[in-house]
């Protein structure tokens, strides 16, 4: 009876009750199952786990099946999939052992637990909410022990007071109290505490960590259990430093604002929304004539009176700042203020609205400038910004201002229009030996001469520098612009008498004219055309005039073309040296060859007269001679163990390279570098270099010497030959120029050639014939005792790798 009893209990057990073998068989179940599964005990005796279960769940309940039938019982909580939806379930499994220990089964108990489940997370979701809450609220939240230790803290609070979490729970709120505020917040917390009051607001500072006040709002309110004993305090503060900061800036800039007014150069007047007058400050006061009580209350044209010319200006509204304009009241006017005494003063004058909060005009304010010196500091830098202000003459700018307005005139009225741009000789000289000073002097005197020379109505102008130009409205023909252009020239080419310089000096002028409209019509055009007319004249001498030509525009575009060349090849190294040999007349030897740099172009090579003088006179002539240099070192060191390594190399020297302060050393360096003699290498410098620049060249020529190179003068009688330089100066050879060997077969030519050969031997020097084509011009110049000979006659200017053949084929090296 107990037995069936029993069984009747665990077969309405509302949890899952039964008994499995080791083969995972059941034994026995109770009701449960059929409710869970729709299995009857008797369907299930005998039947496996995962037969009733099914795959999924038994797939789950693996685990814990191995473990208690190794002896361990188990207890797990799991969703199961049972015919009436998901169950969360907690099961209880226990093993059964023999009289032997071995386990010959295990109990099953599996509860249902979803409600609870539901339950617990439900609250553990509450819980998080309020700890999240708490937690990363932006607002400092702490818990409060009633006698005043830290509980609990978010991290805007620690962020607020410098402290960690940690740091906070060891100390009490009175710990971080400023002193001046923990009274009031000890009394307000004992009137909580006493129940007199549920909570207290009050503004309070902090003491950081770091030592610094922080300000701000607490609010806390006392927690209490069901019997009504104090638990702890809930406190939420709301950092208000910034505000507090703000605040004291505000009155400080109030301050500063106040004190400025009083205190700034420029007069300010306000005013209310109707144009009344409510303020001025004290610079105000003097500008007007009023004081500021006076003025309180009048309408601002009263206080605030303008006038332009002999008129008095009108239109200031009632109600100034009502439309919200700003800026100046008569922008571009020069206005005068009409003070209260009747006097004016210049001024500058700004307006502003002043706004509420919404952007509501409520007022208005005018600051007022007096701009006296500032006019006429602005009328005298006008000025200067037109006009040269050492000559007093207009300014180029000025000067093309001038021309377009000429050229319009002369559009409309069908005459023409001249301009002349002229540039000094010798002032650089005069600069260099006599001083700028003295060269400013004579700039004045060269721009007094310019005005003296022109019509009424012409306008001379300095450009830059030595630069001048002359403009011409109004002419018909090219006579006028040539008759002042001698006129100008011979002026200028007058002596120069300074007072306290002994010496007169001497200067000259050369022009290039340009006409309208048939070299330009317009400004840029017609300065353009007359710089390369200047240009022109300057290759052919000085002291003249040109006028512009399409052939001169023609060799103007030549130039551009090869300068942009000369850029580009001075990048990449696009150049190729030829050596012509220099023959010795005695011996018919080879002693030296002179290298000739050729500028590499797409379809050809161009001769060094094409682009030398360009290459002076945009500098690069420097990085093309150190480029020279350096590949007639490389080759002489290449030569070196060869049948040409006894002949020595000329290279033509610019005077712009030995103008240089680093030519000598880097010369001379690169001579080290290459391990080449500087015996071998032989320069070559002009007559007209000598007289440009003496001092610096021959200066540098004597260091050359004095370190073992050679020095030649190129291109003799075509220059300023003179017995002093050659007496003076370490020149080993002289190389008589082309043009007087061609001419030795008449009677002057011979003549000259047979001087410089006599005067050569008087003084010692070698003597290189140039321009050798003929044999008659070789015999007469072997007949004469001249030692060597260069030219077509000898052989052409070849590369280095063909250099040697040909001296072979012609006699020329020894064998």
């Amino acid at each position: 009876m107990s037995k069936l009893l029993g069984i009747s209990v665990l077969n309405n057990v509302p949890a899952l009750m039964s008994y499995v073998d080791r083969h995972e068989r059941y034994l026995f179940s109770n009701n449960t199952y059929k409710e869970w599964y729709g299995a009857a005990p008797e369907e299930i005796h005998g039947r496996t786990i995962r037969e009733i279960v099914g795959d999924a769940n038994y797939s789950l309940l693996k685990p814990y099946i191995r473990t208690v039938l190794a002896g361990k019982p188990v207890l797990y909580e799991q969703t199961l999939i049972t015919h009436s939806g998901p169950r969360y379930v907690q099961g209880t499994y226990s093993p059964d052992r023999a009289e032997d220990g071995t386990v010959r089964g295990f109990f099953v108990l599996v509860s249902d637990i979803s409600e609870r489940r539901t339950l617990e997370l439900r609250l553990r979701e509450s819980e998080m909410r309020f700890s999240g809450a708490f937690r990363w609220s932006n607002v400092g939240m702490a818990i409060v022990a009633p006698y005043g230790r830290y509980l609990q803290v978010n991290q805007a609070y620690c962020d607020m007071l410098g402290y960690s979490e940690e740091e906070l729970f060891s100390l009490n709120f009175q710990d971080v109290t400023h002193p001046d505020d923990l009274a009031e917040d000890l009394r307000n917390t004992e009137e909580m505490l006493a129940g007199t009051r549920t909570s207290q607001t009050m503004e309070k500072r902090y003491l950081h960590k770091m030592g610094h006040e922080v300000h701000a709002i607490l609010s806390a309110s006392l927690v209490r259990d069901a019997q009504g004993a104090p638990l702890y305090f809930i406190a939420q503060t709301q950092n208000i430093t910034d505000r507090k900061i703000v605040e004291e800036r505000l009155f400080r800039e109030h301050e500063l604002s106040q004190v400025t007014l009083r205190s700034i150069a420029d007069g300010v007047i306000t005013t209310d929304v109707d144009g009344a007058v409510t303020s001025l400050n004290p610079v105000a006061e003097v500008m007007t004539g009023w004081s500021s009580d006076e003025a309180m209350g009048r309408p601002l044209p009263e206080v605030f009176r303008v006038v332009f010319g002999n008129d008095e200006l009108t239109g200031i509204p009632s109600r100034l700042f009502e439309a919200g304009d700003e800026g100046r009241l008569w922008p571009g006017r020069n206005t005068m203020l009409l003070r209260r005494d009747g006097t004016t003063v210049p001024i500058e004058e700004t307006a502003a609205p002043i706004r509420d909060r919404a952007g509501a005009a409520i007022g208005g304010v005018l600051v007022l400038r007096d701009v006296t010196e500032q006019r006429a500091l602005t009328s005298k830098l006008a000025y200067l910004a037109q006009h040269d202000s050492l000559t007093a003459l207009p300014n180029r700018a000025l000067f093309k201002d001038r021309l377009e307005h000429a050229i319009a005139r002369a559009e409309r009225q069908s005459c023409g229009v001249a301009v002349l741009f002229g540039d000094l000789d010798r002032l650089k000289l005069v600069n260099d030996t006599l001083g700028h000073g003295i060269g400013d002097r004579v700039l004045q005197e060269v721009a007094k001469r310019l005005r003296a020379c022109v019509r009424e109505g012409d306008i001379v102008s300095r450009w830059a520098g030595d630069e001048f130009g002359i403009l011409l409205p109004d002419v018909a023909e090219p006579s006028v612009a040539a008759g002042i252009a001698e006129r100008a020239i011979a002026a200028i080419g007058e002596s120069v008498h300074l007072d306290g310089v002994e010496q007169p000096i001497h200067v000259g002028i050369s022009f290039g004219i340009s006409r309208y409209p048939s070299d330009g019509t317009d400004s840029d055009g017609l300065m353009q055309a007359a710089d390369i007319a200047l240009y022109d004249v300057k290759r052919s001498g000085r002291g003249a005039y040109q006028f512009f030509s399409q052939a001169m525009n023609e060799r103007a575009r030549e130039r551009t073309a090869i300068e942009a060349m000369l850029r580009q090849a001075v990048k990449t190294g696009a150049f190729e040296l030829h050596y012509q040999p220099r023959i010795c007349l005695s011996s018919r030897r080879a002693v030296a060859v002179e290298a000739l740099v050729r500028l590499k172009n797409v379809n050809a090579l161009i001769a060094p007269s094409r682009f030398i003088r360009i290459a002076e006179e945009t500098g690069l002539i420097v990085p093309i001679g150190r480029w020279v240099i350096e590949q007639v070192c490389r080759q002489l060191q290449e030569w070196a163990g060869t049948d040409l390594q006894n002949l020595r190399i000329s290279l033509n020297v610019s005077p712009v390279q030995t103008r240089r302060d680093d030519f000598y050393s880097s010369l001379v360096a690169m001579a080290a570098k290459y391990g080449v003699d500087p015996a071998q290498i032989e320069l070559e410098i002009t007559e007209s270099s000598l007289v440009e620049s003496e001092l610096s060249v021959t200066t540098c020529m004597k260091h050359l010497k004095e370190a073992g190179f050679t020095i030649s003068l190129d291109d003799f009688g075509t220059g300023y030959s003179s017995f002093s330089y050659l007496n003076r100066l370490p020149i080993d050879t002289l190389k008589i120029d082309r043009s007087f060997i061609h001419e030795v077969g008449s009677s002057q030519g011979a003549l000259v050639v047979e001087a410089i050969l006599a005067l050569s031997r008087a003084l010692g020097k070698r003597v290189v014939a140039e321009g050798v084509e003929t044999l008659e011009q070789l015999e007469w110049l072997q007949a004469r005792g001249c030692n060597e000979g260069q030219g077509f006659f000898f052989a052409f200017p070849a590369i280095a790798e063909e250099l040697a053949a040909g001296l072979r084929m012609r006699g020329f090296l020894k064998a």
